[in-house]
């Protein structure tokens, strides 16, 4: 995949988890949609870095720069975190479960669980993007200077 591609795919995921962030934003029916929706481009941003993830795990162990340690650590606390916020908000459901004709009374442990883990991912969210500032950077300095031009490959193994 392109840093072209992977920019703007990182971009509308980051945008889509922002506006599904609070029901009060944009209501229970588009929060609701839009964070289902947000999964198939989490996925693909999974397949995509997973050799730089696989990477990372091989020499965790070993002697790296902190950042990257702590790259792997943000990285893996946003997954659990994601999960966490997607099957709890399954379990709260309204509007996506009744499409599915399943009626549910959520519990004041699974509105917690979502409400916590969203802030959670939210924040974890947040730092991802501040660990991985120089790639966005770069990406959008050469797609603005000239676009459709490829990004030098070196630099995308090795910053993503």
């Amino acid at each position: 995949m392109s840093a072209r591609s992977r920019l703007l795919l990182d971009a509308g995921m980051f945008a889509a988890m922002l506006v599904a962030f609070n029901p009060a934003w944009t209501g229970l029916v588009v929060h609701e949609w839009l964070s289902l929706a947000v999964i198939v481009p989490l996925l693909i941003h999974l397949i995509v870095n997973w050799e730089w993830t696989v990477r990372v795990i091989e020499r965790f162990a070993e002697r790296l720069l902190h950042v990257s340690r702590l790259n792997l650590i943000v990285d893996a606390a946003l997954f659990v975190s994601a999960v966490a916020v997607m099957l709890s908000g399954l379990m709260v459901s309204h509007v996506i479960t009744g499409a599915a004709g399943i009626t549910l009374s959520p519990s004041s442990l699974w509105v917690a669980v979502h409400s916590l883990s969203a802030d959670a991912t939210v924040v974890f969210l947040l730092l991802h993007f501040a660990l991985h500032w120089r790639w966005v950077a770069h990406v959008t300095r050469k797609l603005l200077s000239e676009p459709g031009a490829p990004t030098p490959a070196t630099y995308n193994a090795r910053s993503h």
